[in-house]
């Protein structure tokens, strides 16, 4: 049971700052136990936010899964407000692909880690909801599991006690990059719980060659790409002399990828990843697979006998030549998983 007192909880790490709220680790004082503090200011702090913050609290406080980052406790104090979440020790995907898999993450680990947010997405889908933001930074990792976090996006097709069968509106703007086509078409026709699954799509994208998706591409370029059914592709030997335009240039070429391109022709990605994908991106979202139905895809046959601490423990050397891995806990990944990691480990809500 969470306590409501701040006597109760030793802050020892800033996490982020951000302009509406902080990020902070702490330990509670009665069990010792690893959790994070996120601080929102009441007094003076922007309605929309909180808004969407007590929405996001609404909706987590109705999930009850594994998969999904929960909310352990909310309380306020000094004219704040506090939200207690479980401390993953290795952050946002989005932060390790930054700062220690700038090529990628791991074919095999990437399987895993959608795994379980596969899980998570047919949880939600199933109460009847879509998470709306599916992206590497809201993906949070420790040694034992991927759970997907950020709802502030979430939304239900359930109005006032009746099921209507598709969404309107459109997501942050910072999201748009992730976004399916439907939602940025924005007319009658709205979208389901199937633009999940195309976030889906261009997060493993994402994850596999460690570029952001359309990084420096213009928004009307971006928008146009995705209604004629073009997107970003996993980069290996496969691909990368079908991306080359008439002139034998990159299309989307910015300066992060012209320094990856040599890496990316020599690897080699699986066929069952880039047919994982492919079902994903698909511009109709009638054609899309359902989140129960790609978890018995192929391309999570390489998750029966390795598990995500398997793979940390893999990764040891880049984890450990890394500033935001715990040395103390480096030094357990052996036959023991890590209880424990770096304490300015970054987190991006």
């Amino acid at each position: 049971m969470c306590s409501n007192s701040l006597a109760d909880y030793q802050f020892t790490k800033v996490l982020k700052h951000g302009r509406f709220s902080s990020v902070y680790k702490a330990n509670c004082v009665g069990n010792n136990h690893s959790i994070v503090i996120k601080k929102f200011p009441l007094e003076h702090g922007n309605d929309a936010e909180l808004k969407k913050l007590f929405a996001e609290i609404q909706c987590c406080r109705q999930f009850k899964h594994p998969n999904i980052n929960k909310i352990l406790h909310c309380f306020t104090a000094e004219c704040d407000m506090f939200v207690l979440y479980p401390y993953m020790c290795f952050g946002a995907c989005q932060i390790l692909l930054e700062s220690i898999f700038t090529n990628g993450f791991p074919e095999a680990l990437i399987a895993l880690l959608f795994k379980d947010v596969l899980s998570a997405l047919m949880y939600i889908h199933m109460n009847d909801f879509v998470h709306g933001a599916v992206k590497a930074g809201h993906i949070l990792l420790d040694n034992q599991k991927a759970v997907l976090t950020n709802f502030h996006e979430s939304r239900s097709f359930i109005k006032h006690g009746v099921k209507i069968p598709v969404l309107h509106g459109v997501s942050q703007e910072k999201n748009l990059n992730w976004a399916a086509p439907e939602v940025l078409d924005q007319n009658i026709n709205g979208y389901t719980e199937k633009c999940d699954i195309y976030s889906v799509g261009i997060t493993a994208c994402e994850m596999a060659n460690g570029i952001q998706p359309y990084f420096e591409t213009q928004p009307t370029l971006m928008y146009t790409e995705k209604i004629r059914g073009n997107v970003p592709s996993l980069l290996d030997r496969s691909t990368y002399t079908m991306l080359l335009d008439d002139q034998g240039k990159m299309p989307f070429e910015n300066s992060m990828t012209r320094r990856t391109y040599e890496i990316f022709s020599q690897r080699i990605l699986s066929d069952d990843f880039h047919q994982f994908v492919e079902i994903c991106l698909n511009r109709n979202a009638e054609n899309r697979w359902s989140a129960k139905k790609l978890m018995t895809h192929a391309f999570f046959k390489q998750c029966r006998h390795s598990t995500i601490s398997d793979h940390i423990k893999k990764c040891r050397s880049e984890l450990d030549n890394n500033s935001i891995i715990d040395d103390e806990s480096m030094g357990q990944l052996d036959d023991r998983d890590v209880n424990e990691c770096r304490e300015d480990v970054q987190w991006n809500f």
